[in-house]
């Protein structure tokens, strides 16, 4: 009654693993349970998080520490530029 029950919320397509997976020795069975669960974890993954991910990114990537002010970095990044004209005869 209850498998009668769990059918009818079933889509076609569980159905169809089910009754694919019928009759199959048990240890075949398990095979087939492992390859879904790894399908559905590795290949069909579920949309991320995009708090989460931002997340993950910062504790790779570490914060930017700098005391000096935005005018006093700026201003050390373009006095370490060097001009040159390798490139000059390319344009």
């Amino acid at each position: 009654m209850w498998e009668a029950a769990m059918q009818m919320s079933m889509t076609k397509y569980e159905q169809s693993v089910l009754n694919d997976m019928r009759g199959l020795p048990e240890k075949d069975q398990a095979k087939l349970s492992r390859i879904i669960r790894f399908i559905k974890q590795e290949i069909i993954r579920p949309k991320p998080d995009e708090k989460e991910m931002t997340q993950e990114f910062l504790a790779v990537c570490g914060t930017w520490e700098d005391n000096r002010s935005v005018g006093e970095q700026l201003q050390d990044i373009y006095s370490s530029r060097k001009s040159t004209n390798r490139t000059e005869s390319i344009f």
